[in-house]
């Protein structure tokens, strides 16, 4: 399969979108750590490695031939994500704190948040449309098709 400029376009626009996101899936852990004394992110390591590696480790695919698996991996990893974030943004425990955090981590915390689910759904609709042009090109007849027609 011959990837076409649109294509390579699409996935480009991904691979900035998921380095994005990794940044501020690091970033929002962080600034939970410092407004909750009881979240530490060492429990939670192995669940961030994979929602920050795989992703980008995907994201290559898309320049590949093998494009078309690259999108539907990622199609199937950004709602997982987006289904823990707003999990355990909304079902966290309260904070624990003995004392009142600072107002720059809670709006840090809260605005990464945001940002993250925000570019998680840009980059699921960014998948089906890459989902689409491949799906559109592989149904065109080649050259080698038209000849034996």
């Amino acid at each position: 399969m011959e990837l076409t400029e649109q294509i390579r376009s699409l996935s480009r626009q991904i691979m900035v979108i998921i380095i994005g996101h990794t940044a501020l899936i690091l970033l929002n852990n962080y600034t939970h750590e410092k407004i909750d004394l009881v979240y530490a992110l060492t429990p939670y390591m192995p669940i961030l490695l994979f929602f920050c590696f795989v992703p980008l480790a995907v994201v290559f695919l898309l320049s590949t031939r093998i494009a078309r698996l690259g999108a539907i991996a990622l199609l199937g990893i950004l709602p997982s994500i987006l289904i823990y974030n707003i999990v355990t943004r909304f079902a966290a425990a309260p904070s624990m704190n003995q004392q009142e955090p600072s107002w720059i981590w809670k709006v840090l915390y809260e605005g990464s948040f945001g940002l993250m689910c925000a570019l998680e759904v840009i980059a699921f609709w960014l998948m089906v449309k890459i989902l689409k042009e491949i799906h559109i090109q592989m149904n065109q007849p080649s050259g080698k098709d038209l000849e034996q027609r």
